[in-house]
């Protein structure tokens, strides 16, 4: 099981991972113009707040150094849609010597519903 960070420690619990949120969906795009992926359905993964994970690698097989951390994002940014473009470089693994920025873009749409959102929702105006 994956662990995530909330603010203060770690845990293997989602719900406590993703204080105060009920429900989650976050829709993941990248390699906008085919150059790492063969098939377009390997560009899109979407994930729940059951499925989330920690970390979202660049699909650029040379990319070196990259990473999107899902759970920072959900935190800081919320919903909607945000392209973050891939901080990695196509060097070496360790990073003794960089090679060219990776020119990955990631697309990302988060939909976030919190639990004070569904319980307006079920009580009515």
């Amino acid at each position: 099981m994956a662990a995530y960070r909330p603010f203060l420690g770690t845990t293997t619990d989602r719900n406590q991972a993703f204080p105060g949120i009920k429900a989650l969906k976050v829709t993941v795009v990248q390699d906008p113009y085919g150059y790492y992926c063969k098939e377009p359905w390997q560009r899109t993964a979407v994930y729940s707040k059951q499925t989330i994970p920690r970390y979202i690698p660049c699909k650029n097989p040379r990319c070196q150094q990259s990473e999107i951390d899902l759970q920072q994002l959900v935190f800081l940014q919320g919903s909607g849609t945000h392209t973050i473009h891939c901080e990695g470089h196509e060097g070496t693994p360790k990073g003794r010597r960089k090679g060219a920025p990776c020119d990955n873009v990631f697309t990302i749409t988060i939909d976030v519903t919190k639990e004070e959102d569904a319980r307006r929702r079920n009580d009515g105006p």
